[in-house]
């Protein structure tokens, strides 16, 4: 089934309209969905509230790179294909099938695939990327985290293609950590208590939460993960349309910046939090290495 919608991406990404050129981008369904709710039926080119119930890293940049590159003047309209490509990805863009990817991917994951790919300025700069320590509610009292040590009892979901996330866990070395495929089944098994925790973004306001269907997470007071590392866009050097679209990034990019736009949608969205700054970096042991 994979390797169908791979082919209709790649049979499909390049249509043209009798005057724009439309392009297939794929992302992931609940992602999609939470945009809708920020954007509310107007175009991501009109929006500068970030703000919402579903505001979150994903939701906001999927606004974020739309506008950069309509204010860098590229002439393309995009066109949505939904599924879980997490995984899929980074492999579309090396083969030319994506065009250009609307979640942000880590520098140390993309920089060896520069003959395949552009990489934007940093939208995250490294230091800046701060992740809670989300439990179930029924758990959040009975886990008193202060330390590295008390991290290392605990077992952990994540997923092997979150690279800095995967590392950065591994490095901590948890009583379990666990591989699962998708965001949505780790908030399930942390929300039943089958599984200690999980590392995700702050949300706008505390009490720092996520809530969905037959799943609510929690995150736990005073701690945070540092992962060390930027953030970027990725574009194809292989698409048809690669270079002109990553000129128009990487200007758009910058007018976004100059205008504070980008601070202010990551502020919105919970990311950047003066509510946590304070908090203890549970790994810091291995940032001080």
């Amino acid at each position: 089934m994979a390797k169908i919608i791979i082919k209709l991406l790649f049979l499909f990404s390049c249509g043209v309209s009798a005057k724009t050129p439309i392009v297939n981008v794929s992302i992931e369904t609940d992602i999609y969905h939470y945009a809708q709710e920020i954007l509310a039926g107007q175009s991501p080119l009109t929006i500068e509230d970030f703000s919402g119930k579903n505001s979150q890293r994903d939701v906001i940049e999927l606004i974020l790179v739309q506008k950069a590159l309509a204010l860098g003047g590229l002439q393309v309209k995009f066109s949505y294909v939904l599924g879980n490509y997490d995984a899929k990805n980074i492999q579309l863009l090396q083969q030319g099938l994506l065009l250009i990817s609307f979640d942000s991917m880590w520098n140390s994951h993309i920089s060896n695939l520069k003959e395949d790919i552009y990489i934007s300025d940093a939208v995250i700069q490294k230091g800046e990327y701060w992740a809670g320590i989300y439990t179930s509610p029924l758990n959040k009292e009975k886990l008193s985290i202060k330390n590295l040590a008390q991290f290392k009892q605990l077992t952990i979901t994540s997923s092997k293609h979150w690279y800095v996330d995967w590392k950065t866990l591994k490095q901590i070395e948890p009583k379990a950590l666990i591989h699962q495929e998708e965001w949505l089944s780790m908030a399930k098994l942390v929300s039943l208590g089958w599984v200690d925790a999980m590392l995700a973004p702050f949300t706008p306001e505390k009490p720092f939460s996520y809530q969905g269907s037959n799943y609510e997470i929690v995150a736990l007071d005073d701690v945070k993960i540092a992962l060390n590392d930027s953030r970027h866009f990725v574009v194809s050097r292989k698409h048809h349309y690669g270079k002109e679209t990553f000129v128009a990034l990487q200007k758009g990019l910058k007018i976004l910046r100059e205008q504070g736009l980008i601070k202010k949608a990551y502020q919105q969205s919970g990311f950047f939090n003066d509510g946590v700054k304070d908090w203890t970096v549970i790994n810091q042991p291995f940032l001080d290495e």
